[in-house]
């Protein structure tokens, strides 16, 4: 089993930030064993195809435009991509997770499953600090990770400084 853990956003617009505030701290509390790729995917484009390559399992966290509350988590699998239209992007050379996870089923580089956590934002804004409500989400995004990979028997262990 090849699996990748992929975070998504930008660190500099708070709340964007959270899929990448999620793998910081994944990475910081775990030991990451050998069949586990973790990915700081910061802002999403084609270079993430690299990634997707070869794995049976991919799982992204990131954020989504929804009405529900601020730090709601959705999950998101394979067969949900199709609902998503491609998101207008400020310049022609950004790509957004969904055009290049539709483009990686196009090409034939889609792992098999994909399995997405996404975070209703409060705040996207200038700043480096995550909004109080996604800030309380993330102790829940590292558990529904710690959770997918025990569900294809992967076990994380927890590093000694951080038990």
């Amino acid at each position: 089993m090849r699996v990748l853990v992929l975070g998504v956003g930008n660190l500099l617009l708070r709340d964007e930030g959270f899929g990448i505030h999620v793998i910081r701290e994944f990475e910081r509390r775990y030991e990451i064993p050998p069949e586990v790729e973790v990915v700081d995917g910061g802002c999403p484009g084609f270079s993430l195809l690299d990634y997707l390559r070869e794995k049976d399992l991919a799982l992204l966290v990131d954020v989504v435009a929804d009405s529900a509350p601020p730090g709601t988590l959705q999950i998101f699998e394979n067969k949900d991509l199709s609902r998503f239209a491609a998101v207008k992007t400020l310049s022609p050379h950004e790509v957004s997770l969904i055009e290049a996870l539709k483009f990686a089923e196009f090409s034939g580089l889609k792992p098999a499953r994909i399995r997405i956590l996404a975070a209703v934002p409060e705040e996207i804004s200038p700043g480096l600090e995550l909004s109080p409500n996604l800030k309380r989400a993330l102790p829940r995004a590292l558990s529904w990770l710690e959770e997918e990979l025990a569900s294809v028997n992967i076990y994380l262990k927890r590093r000694k400084k951080c038990a």
